[in-house]
């Protein structure tokens, strides 16, 4: 049998052809075996994520419930303190005013100078009350259980009374509607504390404006005052911020100061109102 040479050229195209799909083919089912691996550690990858997100929530969580119940101790701790020095140093001083008055009846017309001298003994016990009536109040507000706002508009009355430096306070409705937490309103009033305490020790302000706002889930706290701001920040005012801002951060919120010279303070607090503060 004879074969032409067209038949042996198409014969070898053919053969060429086969040859050319199969190594296709062949690098096709490669491509495929690399594409399911690539699958297969995308897919492990993903669980090993996901479990690195749970275990990073639930570190979260513990850490916000452990921050809580650190606030809550914090604050019953105050209030016992508040308690024993009511109940203890007070009595004793008010005994001792008592004592003295009964001396400066007892003295009065007969001995001059030693009336006079215990009516400055009696005066000096009254600023000396009057102090710790004030430490107890700073270690136990009471007013707070009226509400935060009362607590708030109470805390700057005294304020513009004690330093002469006027207030704003203004609040959203929204953030006012926000769920009651105890823990939550102290550690707002007390940042608000710390902060007016260092506009009238450091700002040389003649205003001070404090907002409280609802953004979504987050309740912030706004102070600013129009004084002569921070030549630089950690120039040590606000000795206590540093440790307000390492609880709100644990907490998963948000803790800014921001100032030029010159320009007045902004500080800014942020509080989640789902995470934090939603279960008791």
């Amino acid at each position: 049998m004879h074969i032409t040479p067209t038949a042996l050229l198409a014969l070898f195209w053919i053969l060429l052809i086969g040859w050319g799909f199969y190594a296709l083919l062949q690098r096709h089912l490669r491509l495929d075996d690399q594409l399911t691996d690539i699958e297969a550690q995308l897919i492990i990858e993903r669980h090993a994520r996901a479990v690195a997100e749970l275990a990073l929530a639930n570190t979260h969580l513990s850490l916000c419930q452990a921050t809580k119940q650190q606030e809550s101790v914090r604050e019953s701790e105050r209030q016992r303190i508040a308690r024993d020095i009511h109940d203890d140093l007070g009595q004793n001083l008010l005994a001792l005013k008592i004592d003295l008055q009964l001396m400066h009846v007892s003295t009065t017309g007969a001995h001059p100078l030693m009336t006079q001298k215990i009516d400055g003994m009696i005066g000096n016990l009254d600023n000396t009350i009057k102090s710790l009536r004030a430490i107890i109040y700073d270690l136990r507000p009471i007013v707070l259980e009226a509400g935060f706002q009362s607590a708030m508009e109470w805390q700057l009355s005294e304020f513009t009374r004690m330093h002469g430096i006027r207030h704003a306070f203004t609040a959203d409705a929204d953030a006012l509607h926000a769920p009651e937490d105890a823990e939550r309103d102290a550690m707002l009033y007390r940042i608000a504390q710390e902060a007016l305490s260092n506009v009238a020790r450091h700002a040389h302000a003649t205003e001070v404006d404090i907002k409280l706002q609802r953004f979504g889930d987050m309740l912030t706290l706004r102070v600013q005052d129009n004084g002569v701001g921070m030549v630089q920040h950690g120039n040590g005012r606000g000795c206590g911020l540093p440790g307000m801002r390492e609880r709100v951060r644990a907490i998963g919120g948000c803790f800014a100061i921001d100032s030029l010279p010159g320009s007045g303070v902004v500080l800014s607090v942020s509080i989640p109102l789902t995470v934090a503060f939603a279960a008791h």
